[in-house]
């Protein structure tokens, strides 16, 4: 599963638990304290699957650059 698909299943999840958890709240299978604690985890999984794809971005351009000078 490549940086890109991880991310749009990542953001899935925390769109589903923001949808989800209130409920759970409210029917006391969960504290709001725990509900939003999981769902921070889950933000903070995303930051850095999208610093680590950025990081592939960048070295990816910076290699094609350098192939190409070398090219000439």
């Amino acid at each position: 599963m490549t940086l890109e698909e991880q991310i749009k299943v990542v953001k899935r999840e925390i769109d589903y638990r923001k949808r989800l958890y209130p409920v759970w709240v409210q029917n006391g299978k969960m504290t709001q304290l725990d509900a939003n604690y999981q769902i921070d985890g889950m933000e903070c999984v995303l930051n850095s699957l999208m610093v680590l794809h950025k990081f592939q971005i960048d070295i990816i351009a910076k290699n094609e650059k350098m192939i190409k000078e070398a090219l000439k």
